[in-house]
């Protein structure tokens, strides 16, 4: 490699490089729990992650030096987004929408506000909601082969390698078998999640749960899966970057995802946590006032950010992954 060319990679080196280990070194023995034992608390050995703030400015500047081939996904992507996912010829009607909740709320000072509030938690509920069969299908095909892409696309650049967006489509697709796997693992981690928030919400609002007290055990049953999927999902959405390395299989994956999150479980569950609060930060701080001025530049935003997501989340989750390295 040439002075030059190595100074160019110094240069846009964003995230942890891994370390080497010599197969003759000596590794420090590690330190376990016990169960229904009183001990200390086990440290992990490596420095601490940076908070969630400078994980997104990494992500955030990984995006910016791949911003070329970056700009050609997004066209892609968009493009099938809005053609298979969205539909060019039947769009949200945020107009008709509005009128309706305008309409319905009658006529006052918080009107206005009221009815954009409602207006955009409409158009949240798009993003999970309100897609037919073929759709949901399309979206979570997109999501796949984009985020494989993108790992590549990420990984090569990082490694000091000439990459382009056909090259990340081509070569980035060799692990869909393993990845999928992973994602149907994560799907299945989710289901305590889901199942608590379906007894909850049957229990409460069908009247089975009447006091409070009956109502806050209900409520720690409900949280309680909640931390339970969190748990689980916390070192499995690491499989999601390791399973695309070469001669990975999916269960490799899963151990050694899990040997980087052992004693660091709560402190990724923040990360991921914060990654989601900062998705919902972006939509509301710009799709929301833009509500105010005009219901078709709010879509435009809308449907602009809901393309930008999957770039930045990625983007994220990998500088997260070379952070536990």
């Amino acid at each position: 490699m040439s002075e030059a060319k190595r100074a160019k990679t110094k240069k846009n080196t964003v995230v942890k490089k891994a370390k080497v280990t010599r197969e003759d070194a000596r590794l420090r023995e590690k330190p376990k729990y016990r169960s229904f034992r009183m001990h200390k608390r086990v440290k992990h050995h490596a420095p601490s992650l940076p908070n969630s703030y400078k994980l997104m400015k990494k992500a955030l500047r990984l995006m910016w030096v791949n911003k070329k081939p970056l700009f050609f996904f997004t066209l892609i992507y968009g493009a099938l987004f809005l053609l298979f996912v969205r539909g060019i010829f039947n769009p949200i009607n945020i107009g008709d929408i509005r009128f309706e909740i305008e309409s319905s709320l009658g006529e006052g000072s918080g009107t206005s506000f009221e009815a954009n509030r409602l207006v955009f938690g409409q158009l949240a509920s798009t993003l999970a909601s309100g897609l037919s069969g073929e759709q949901s299908i399309y979206q979570i095909m997109l999501l796949v082969i984009g985020g494989l892409a993108l790992i590549w696309l990420f990984r090569q650049h990082q490694a000091g390698n000439d990459v382009s967006v056909r090259m990340a489509f081509y070569r980035g697709m060799y692990p869909l078998i393993p990845f999928l796997l992973i994602v149907y693992l994560l799907l299945l981690q989710l289901l305590p999640g889901v199942i608590g928030n379906f007894l909850y919400t049957t229990v409460v609002a069908g009247g089975i749960a009447v006091n409070g007290l009956e109502q806050f055990i209900w409520l720690l049953l409900y949280v309680s899966l909640l931390l339970l999927s969190f748990y689980l999902i916390s070192s499995t959405s690491m499989a999601l970057m390791i399973v695309t390395l070469p001669e990975m299989t999916p269960m490799m994956a899963l151990r050694r995802a899990r040997e980087l999150a052992r004693f660091r479980r709560f402190s990724l569950f923040r990360k991921i946590l914060a990654l989601l609060l900062f998705i919902g930060l972006f939509f509301i701080v710009i799709v929301f006032p833009a509500l105010f001025i005009t219901a078709w530049l709010a879509q435009g935003l809308f449907l602009l950010l809901s393309i930008l997501t999957l770039p930045f989340a990625i983007a994220y989750l990998f500088v997260l992954y070379r952070e536990l390295l």
